[in-house]
């Protein structure tokens, strides 16, 4: 186990692929809150999204560890690869807990579209006490929105949290390294890019080029693995 004090970004989601407006966002993050580290995690199998995934477990973590392997302060952790079953961000985040100790700060950096489901995840009032919540904006959603949108059963199943509007670039030092209560929820309102991996996967199977929406490692990975073409079956996504 950990024993020194660290300060983590954990950035979870399914990757598929992983695209640049997700590299964006964990960057200015990074920056801003002057973490030590942004731990991206690919989900294995999400039981929200699991009828919607095309790539398998090991793909989306490869391409994950290729877009994010010439940065020092990224890593890629296979926990939820690795672990049998539905993969449920509480039990990431206690084992996170157990691997860098209770000293250590876990910020758990989500999408809006994410955080606006999060009174369906499995054990969410613990989810929101066992990291400090920072929403990113994503096209089509409005982080001023997101408040006022949560109905009443949803505030007393997340245990009423408390919504903190932040612009990153007026992030001072001052707040980066405050200690924020559990259940505070961080709305930080940063460089949006108009990506979504939904519309890469499309642009695959049209035989478009999805040059400088991801990578150019995650694009050779795509082509040489034929990801996501039409002619593509299930079982040629599989390892």
């Amino acid at each position: 186990m950990l024993v020194l004090s660290m300060r983590i970004g954990m950035m979870g989601g399914t990757f598929d692929p992983i695209h640049l407006g997700h590299l964006r966002a964990a960057e200015e993050i990074y920056w801003a809150f002057e973490l030590d580290r942004i731990v991206f995690v690919p989900a294995a199998r999400p039981p929200h999204k699991d009828d919607e995934i095309e790539a398998s477990p090991v793909q989306r973590y490869e391409m994950v560890s290729l877009a994010t392997g010439d940065v020092p302060y990224f890593s890629v952790s296979p926990i939820e690869v690795n672990r049998p079953g539905c993969s449920y961000s509480v039990e990431t985040l206690r084992e996170f807990r157990t691997l860098y100790g209770e000293g250590s700060t876990i910020y758990f950096i989500v999408g809006v579209d994410a955080f606006q489901e999060l009174a369906t995840w499995k054990d969410a009032k613990e989810v929101l006490a066992l990291a400090q919540f920072i929403v990113t904006a994503r096209p089509g959603w409005r982080l001023d929105e997101v408040e006022r949108s949560m109905t009443s059963a949803q505030r007393q199943l997340l245990g009423e949290p408390r919504c903190k509007y932040l612009k990153i670039s007026e992030i001072t030092p001052q707040i980066a390294r405050r200690r924020y209560e559990p259940r505070v929820v961080l709305l930080v309102e940063m460089v949006s890019l108009d990506i979504s991996s939904s519309e890469i996967r499309q642009l695959v199977k049209e035989g478009k080029s999805i040059r400088y929406l991801v990578t150019d490692t995650v694009a050779a990975y795509v082509a040489q693995n034929r990801l996501y073409h039409l002619a593509c079956t299930q079982a040629d996504s599989q390892r």
